[in-house]
């Protein structure tokens, strides 16, 4: 008998009722007895982004692929297990790599079958895109804020807002890492040379210290939290 793993996902900017984890869980429950799966395990993130594979529900789902635990990982559609183009494929490469496929239950696409790469690729495309201009208009609205009455809500790496005075100051040990990202980049490193630079040393990313932040504790170093950038930017992993 085929082995599963269920992942179900929710965003606050989703429809609440229809889309909610108890009904993803029970669809996918469904479809594991109809079609003869074992479920091993579950796991799911409530109110968490796609955009980002920093998740409770998705580490616990790589440490059962990671053990040999399970052959398939059971989504309700593709966007559940995530929005952002090219995270999304690096974790289905992941998946491949330890023999272990996706199935879409309500678009029908497995992962492990060559004549769905094409709906797969377009289907990131699709979820990127939907993420992307969510982004936008929250962006837009942000900084009418900032335009309108000053408000700093997300502050860039290397800053950090003073909660007993509200004033916005230098994070100095991140604010080094910017300053000597800069320093490479006009010697001349390309961002890929710098990305790979960082991680071997262990430099951890942005996301890495706007969590510091928020719980006023630093994240246990894992494999997560590293520097990965493309033409646009950085992206944080």
């Amino acid at each position: 008998m085929k082995r599963a793993w269920l992942y179900f996902r929710l965003s606050r900017d989703e429809d609440q009722e229809q889309n909610s984890l108890q009904n993803q869980r029970q669809i996918l429950v469904d479809y594991a007895d109809k079609n003869d799966y074992k479920i091993i395990g579950e796991s799911f993130d409530d109110n968490v982004t796609g955009m980002t594979f920093e998740r409770d529900g998705i580490i616990k789902l790589e440490e059962a692929v990671d053990k040999g635990l399970i052959d398939t990982v059971l989504v309700k559609d593709m966007s559940r297990l995530g929005r952002h183009r090219t995270q999304t494929a690096i974790f289905l490469d992941y998946l491949a790599n330890n023999k272990v496929n996706m199935i879409s239950v309500t678009e029908g696409v497995d992962s492990a079958n060559e004549n769905d790469d094409l709906i797969i690729g377009f289907k990131q495309i699709v979820n990127d895109l939907y993420c992307k201009d969510i982004s936008r208009k929250v962006t837009a609205g942000v900084r009418q804020k900032q335009k309108d009455k000053g408000l700093i809500e997300t502050l860039p790496m290397g800053y950090f807002k003073d909660k007993n005075t509200n004033k916005v100051c230098i994070d100095e040990e991140a604010a080094d890492i910017i300053r000597e990202i800069f320093s490479l980049y006009i010697q001349g490193y390309g961002m890929a040379a710098i990305a790979k630079q960082l991680n071997a040393r262990g430099i951890r990313s942005p996301e890495f210290y706007m969590r510091h932040r928020i719980a006023d504790c630093k994240p246990n170093i894992s494999k997560r939290y590293k520097f990965f950038f493309r033409h646009s930017g950085i992206i944080m992993l």
